[in-house]
């Protein structure tokens, strides 16, 4: 999303009075973790991160919803912010894992990493979604309840 300021403004032309959007955006992107640390899990959120902000768009676009809406007619009614810590068991821990290839994939669309960098990254978390003691620590993602005015 390279322009957020044009998305509210074109969803507050369509929602009537008294009608709720709710969002889940990233507030930290960067929170994404493991225990035991996987450095080069952390070197791949850095890396997706930089080639967002590199496209126009913003890891952390929740940061920047809440004047938006206020200026498009909401009010804020809620902001809570999500952060998980999962088990590889865990259902929840397919949300980040299944980025893992697309976002390989994509970095090396775009010539930001090479086959090395894939291969390491995806060794490294097969051997942490194998380990039942693994903890992932999600991206801190911020849920907002706003109402239009």
């Amino acid at each position: 999303m390279t322009d957020p300021a044009l998305l509210i403004k074109k969803l507050s032309s369509v929602i009537p009075k008294g009608g709720v959007s709710i969002f889940h955006e990233y507030a930290h992107y960067l929170t994404w973790r493991f225990s035991p640390r996987l450095p080069i899990q952390e070197e791949f959120a850095l890396k997706v991160a930089a080639s967002w902000r590199a496209t126009g768009g913003e890891p952390d676009i929740a940061l920047e919803l809440p004047p938006l809406l206020e200026k498009n007619g909401f009010v804020v009614r809620s902001a809570e912010p999500r952060i998980f810590c999962l088990r590889p068991g865990d259902p929840m821990w397919q949300w980040p894992s299944t980025f893992i290839e697309i976002g390989l994939a994509r970095l090396q669309e775009l010539g930001r990493i090479d086959q090395e960098f894939a291969e390491k990254m995806r060794t490294e978390f097969a051997a942490a979604e194998a380990n039942p003691n693994s903890l992932m620590i999600t991206p801190l993602v911020l849920e907002i309840i706003a109402e239009k005015l």
